[in-house]
């Protein structure tokens, strides 16, 4: 027996999930930030470990001074968040300083979401630059 109904459910299921392009930078990134580990034994003070993982982090939930790297296309390009000195860089030389840890932290959130679908390095380079 043929169910009429089966094609229109998949098509209403793949409307209602946003799909991102394959070659946007969002499927082409590696994260680089810390990771608290679990204490080893009792007592002992928590540990951050240097962690690479293709899901972007809370960035607000990290601790102070954390630095986030996000790697786009194998390291074409790289944005980063300084947590420290509270700056934004879109390249090795060219950055943003804010008044606040949290500012900068917003900040390097906003560039990530101009340029996360975007599908290739030159193009990201160049909104980087128009962001700055």
């Amino acid at each position: 027996m043929h169910n009429n109904l089966a094609p229109a459910i998949i098509i209403m299921d793949v409307m209602e999930t946003k799909e991102l392009p394959i070659n946007c930078a969002a499927r082409n990134s590696v994260w680089v930030y810390p990771r608290a580990m679990p204490p080893r034994f009792a007592g002992a003070p928590v540990i951050y470990e240097t962690a690479h993982s293709h899901e972007r982090p809370d960035v607000f939930s990290l601790p102070e001074g954390s630095d986030v790297t996000v790697e786009v296309y194998g390291g074409a390009v790289s944005l980063w968040l300084e947590g420290e000195r509270r700056r934004v860089h879109v390249r090795r030389f060219d950055h943003v300083t804010f008044p606040s840890e949290a500012e900068a932290r917003h900040a390097f959130m906003r560039l990530w979401r101009e340029v996360e679908m975007l599908e290739s390095p030159a193009a990201i380079e160049l909104a980087a630059e128009r962001w700055l």
